[in-house]
């Protein structure tokens, strides 16, 4: 018979209150260490509250010890997918199904898999195929969504949101997944009422808050465009997204070699302004996004911690840069002209810094960026060359964009 314990713990579970199941299926272990049901929630509760670590390798002590429980390879699918490791989230989700075939959860997680594929149209055959062992699977109805709003498919994606809601209107998982589908169709109103819904439903939602961050933020116009830019990339295939970026940087060059051959040179400062715009758009939108909520009255409340310090930290370096540009002009002194775009060069690592998920990207961007300013400071007040300070700048800045991704992550 199962302890009191662990019928404690499943009661929290079903009510969502997975920090606090914890210690009841710990204890129920601790009783019977052999208590696989006990092993199994726990893991679910750790999952669930991203302790995906410790999820993991309960799970695959369970998976050694019940090697044909279809629903701990439907847990570890889950666990491996959320790490990025779509290889054995699909080992894993395959052979619950082959344990259950009727299991329409499974096919929604394949569907969410084949999703993160890029693979829309599978996603949505096995969303579909998951609907018709349960047609009432929010789970199912949600990959479903989610595969008809990739897909473009703009009036059966309004059917099935519809479907969603009728269905269970009080989930706020649901909520915020048609929110992110009005968003992506840049109905930017449905989606804030959608998000406000599920963060009302669930307070600590952070995919409806991210929504909801995402949302305001696309009220701006620039960072709207660029929000539409994201979504059509992130519907690109790894090789088409190749493809395009390549095509842009020929374009480029092959546009500055026409100007420059016309003899309008006065062209390629916007030119190159654009095309930097275009390259390292994904870099800088985020914190230039969040420069923007902290000056809005209520989108500054938004923000976590690490969110406003890089929008404080771009806009403390814009301003840095637009008083040394003004100071060469009052001056006609050019070490302020460096100085100026020193500033705006040393936004890269500085935000992307503070806005790292791992301490060490975080040191080595923030050390990068301090080093770039502190260089160009001294040699400015050492009397170094303009010359040595542009081409040192210039070079750490160059070197950044390329080496960047090794270490930052």
């Amino acid at each position: 018979m199962d302890s009191p314990n662990l019928e404690r713990g499943i009661q929290l579970f079903q009510i969502g209150r997975y920090q606090d199941a914890i210690p009841y299926f710990q204890t129920a272990l601790t009783e019977d260490v052999n208590n696989s049901n006990a092993k199994y929630f726990l893991a679910q509760c750790l999952f669930l509250t991203k302790d995906l670590e410790k999820a993991l390798n309960l799970a695959l002590d369970l998976r050694a010890e019940l090697p044909n429980w279809a629903n701990v390879y439907f847990l570890l699918s889950q666990i491996y997918l959320h790490q990025d490791d779509v290889k054995e989230a699909e080992i894993n989700i395959d052979k619950s199904l082959e344990l259950d075939p009727y299991d329409d959860t499974a096919f929604g997680q394949k569907a969410y898999i084949e999703i993160t594929k890029k693979k829309f149209e599978a996603a949505l055959n096995f969303a579909n195929e998951g609907l018709r062992i349960n047609p009432k699977s929010n789970f199912c109805q949600n990959a479903r969504t989610t595969a008809l709003t990739k897909l473009n498919r703009k009036e059966e994606a309004k059917s099935s949101i519809e479907n969603l809601l009728e269905d269970d209107p009080e989930d706020a998982h649901s909520h915020a997944n048609v929110g992110w589908s009005y968003l992506e169709h840049n109905d930017t109103k449905k989606a804030l009422t959608h998000f406000k819904e599920a963060l009302s439903l669930d307070p600590n939602l952070d995919y409806a808050r991210s929504g909801m961050v995402t949302a305001i933020k696309s009220k701006n116009r620039v960072y709207n465009l660029y929000l539409r830019y994201s979504f059509w990339m992130n519907k690109q295939s790894g090789k088409n997204q190749w493809i395009f970026i390549i095509g842009i940087y020929i374009a480029y060059k092959i546009s500055a070699k026409l100007i420059a051959a016309s003899g309008y040179t006065f062209l390629l400062i916007p030119l190159i302004i654009a095309y930097l715009l275009f390259a390292l758009g994904s870099w800088i939108m985020e914190p230039l996004s969040n420069m923007l909520l902290i000056l809005d009255k209520y989108g500054k409340y938004l923000l976590d911690k690490k969110e406003k310090l890089s929008g404080q930290i771009f806009f403390a370096l814009l301003v840095g840069a637009l008083l040394m540009f003004l100071g060469n002009v009052l001056t006609k002194n050019d070490y302020f002209t460096m100085l100026s775009l020193t500033c705006l060069a040393a936004i890269l690592p500085l935000t992307r810094g503070v806005l790292a998920n791992t301490e060490k990207s975080k040191i080595i961007n923030l050390v990068y960026g301090g080093i770039m300013l502190l260089v160009a400071i001294v040699l400015s007040l050492t009397g170094g060359s303009i010359a040595h300070i542009g081409i040192t700048v210039g070079i750490m800045f160059i070197a950044y964009t390329w080496l960047s991704n090794f270490f930052t992550k």
